[in-house]
This record gives structure tokens, sequence and C-alpha cells, in this order.
């Protein structure tokens, strides 16, 4: 690929069979109709993809899937997330081996750590990298929060492509923009402020939504990157709706398969631990894309 790394990245769900085994055809067929939309790559293997509920035997049959789907049209980020960095950097080199363009690692999670260490548990992970790293800051999941000086001690390992930010904080995609510069791509990783993020500069999206909602996704990432701010928060106005309604709801996961499913794209059910939405709430989201399209045919 040679085209620049940002802009949408579509997230996959990780579609399952009546008998609860991978659906890699259908993983597929939604990868086709996501390209047309014009998206810059995938991030597959991330929550959205149920990772960790997956095995190593499943996890390399999706990634393979997904590269060979993809055929070198965009760009494919494989989530490595982990506990040790000796697993993520395991994870690492299978992505790379498989075809992956670049890969995802989140501090470890679970642990509560101070910044600096997880700065000194990935910064390891980083030098030794086969492929360009995006590091997600997800305070919410992992218990940590990495400020932009955080994320910027990791710049002269060579590997720190990106930073996806999820942390809501009201001025941090402007603060990560002026300090990284423009080495470093800096993603919104939350959907429900994606249009405040681009405002902040911004350079992508890595977008659950945009699995579900491709084109208008893609179309609300065009507008702001050509400088339509007019037509940006036209189209915001009721993309942003649905997309709230998704990222507010803690069964999020089920909400977008059972949407799909709902258009004739089978997604199976979420595996356990992971809550399934109720019929009043994807009641409401069908409502609200269906207002999205009547509003903004994409």
């Amino acid at each position: 690929m040679t085209n620049p790394m940002h802009g949408v990245f579509a997230v996959p769900t990780t579609p399952y069979t009546e008998d609860g085994d991978q659906n890699l055809d259908a993983l597929s067929s939604r990868i086709e109709e996501v390209l047309a939309s014009g998206v810059t790559g995938l991030l597959g293997l991330g929550a959205t993809g149920e990772a960790l509920a997956l095995s190593a035997v499943e996890r390399e049959s999706q990634i393979k899937t997904i590269v060979s789907a993809v055929d070198g049209r965009a760009h494919v980020v494989i989530g490595c997330m982990a506990y040790t960095p000796a697993e993520m950097s395991a994870q690492i080199s299978n992505a790379a081996d498989w075809g992956a363009d670049a890969v995802m690692v989140t501090p470890p999670f679970y642990g509560g750590l101070e910044p600096e260490a997880v700065i000194a548990a990935l910064r390891p992970v980083l030098t030794a990298s086969e492929l360009p790293v995006m590091v997600y800051n997800n305070p919410h999941s992992t218990g940590t929060d990495l400020l932009p000086d955080h994320v910027a001690s990791l710049q002269d390992t060579g590997r720190l492509w990106s930073v996806k930010e999820t942390s809501g904080a009201a001025t941090r995609f402007r603060e990560l923009c002026s300090r990284l510069g423009e080495d470093t791509e800096v993603f919104v990783g939350a959907d429900g402020i994606a249009l405040e993020g681009f405002a902040q500069g911004a350079s992508g999206w890595v977008a659950a939504s945009a699995w579900l909602l491709p084109e208008h996704c893609q179309k609300l990432w065009a507008a702001a990157d050509s400088g339509d701010w007019a037509g940006a928060v036209d189209l915001w106005r009721t993309l942003g709706h649905a997309l709230g309604l998704i990222e507010g709801d803690s069964a999020f996961i089920s909400l977008i398969k059972q949407a799909l499913s709902r258009t004739g794209r089978e997604q199976g059910p979420v595996r356990p631990p992971l809550p399934t939405a109720g019929s009043e709430a994807l009641a409401t989201l069908l409502d609200a894309i269906a207002d999205l399209e009547r509003k903004h045919t994409a």
C-alpha cells in the first residue's frame, strides 16, 4: 500500500454461525461492501471484533481472511492486545507473517498501571515491532490515561505510527496534535465525538460504527478533511445521534451485529460474557438509522 495511513478505519465484528463458529464467509462479504465506501482500511481483532474471546487458531484464520479479502486495496491493522509485552510482541510477529500492514496495542489491562510503567512495558514492544504501531489510549478499559507527553516519549522507537484516543478529555485531540507533530497520526477512537476530534486536527477515525454505516462515516470524514464544515455539521446532526446510541450502550457490539443482521448481513450473536442488546435499544437505533438515510442518502 502506498496511500497515506490516515482517514477512516472500519472495525469489523466477528460474525458467528448458529453453531458458534466464526463465519468467515460473512466477514469477507461485509469487507467487500465496506471497502466500496472508500474507507482507508480495516482494524481487525479490536474490542468490537471480540478479540479476547477468540482462540489463537481463530485469530490466525480471521487475520488471514481479512488480508485475503482486502487483497491490497486498503490497509489492514490488527489489534494485538495482551497483558504481557512478550505476548504483544508474539501477536505482532504473527500479524506481520500473516500479511498485516500495521498493528494496534493497548496498555496492559486490569493492572491500573501508572503511565510511566505502561510506557516502560510498551517501549520494548514498539522497538522490536516489525510493523508500524498504533497505541490505543483507552483509560475506561485499561485504567491508565496516557497523556500527550507519555505518547510522545515513544516516538524515538521509530515505530509509533499513530495514537487512537478515547479518553474524552475536552482538548486532548488538539494537545496530541500539537505535541506529536506531523510524524504521528492522531485518530479519534470514540465514535460519539468524531466531529469534535476532526475539528481539533485529528487525522483519522477508528470507527466501529463504520462497519455498520461505512458510507456515512466516510462522508463525514471527507467533508471535514476537505474543510466543508457546514456539510459535516449538517450530516453530524443525524449521524451523531445514531452513533451516540451505539456508543452509549454497554451492548454496543450486539447492537451493531443485530442492526446488520436486520439488513440480511447475518452476524450471529456475541460470545458470553458480552451482553446482548435489548429489543427496545435495537428499535431506537434502527429508527435513527432510517432517519439518517432519509435525510442523507449515502
